[in-house]
């Protein structure tokens, strides 16, 4: 019978118990079994990094949703806030142009109502021609064309008046 040595070489003569064979065989499964458990012990560990990675991009992925959504957040209030602030620009803007109007426009009605009293006043009086008084004052007319102002006063007193009639009809302008 031959068998083989562990040299690779092939060897007669040499009988082999059945003992010793079992022994052999027990120590290369022991030695098996040694580099088993250490092969499961570094796919564990592989295993637990590969695990720790995915945690990882996972909370790494979490975090950068987090930021892009405050800083979306923080951008959309930014915006919001502009607009307010544009909003209350424009609201100011008309409410000083409001004020402005109001005033041209107490300015001309009190113009036209000294102007107004003063007719009235010489219109009382009467005229000393020798002649006698001809004829009754006529009813006052608010037209500019009638006073003799330019045309460009008339355009002016128009805009005041309707402006005028715009804020009382929306309660803006008492009186």
């Amino acid at each position: 019978m031959s068998t083989s040595a562990p040299s690779g070489e092939i060897s007669e003569g040499k009988a082999l118990s059945y003992d010793a064979v079992v022994k052999q065989f027990s120590a290369l499964e022991s030695k098996l079994d040694g580099i088993m458990s250490f092969v499961k012990e570094v796919n564990t560990k592989l295993e637990q990094q590969d695990i720790a990675r995915k945690r990882a991009s996972l909370l790494a992925q979490k975090v950068a949703l987090r930021k892009a959504s405050s800083k979306k957040r923080e951008e959309a209030f930014a915006v919001r806030s502009e607009e307010e602030e544009e909003s209350k620009k424009k609201e100011e803007a008309k409410r000083k142009k409001l004020e402005e109007l109001k005033s041209r426009l107490q300015e001309v009605k009190s113009k036209v109502e000294e102007e107004r009293k003063m007719r009235e006043a010489s219109a009382k009086q009467p005229a000393v021609t020798g002649k006698g008084n001809v004829g009754a004052v006529a009813e006052e007319n608010d037209s500019l064309a009638q006073i003799g102002a330019s045309p460009e006063t008339q355009a002016y007193w128009k805009e005041i008046v309707g402006a005028s009639d715009k804020f009382k009809s929306l309660g803006l302008l008492s009186g």
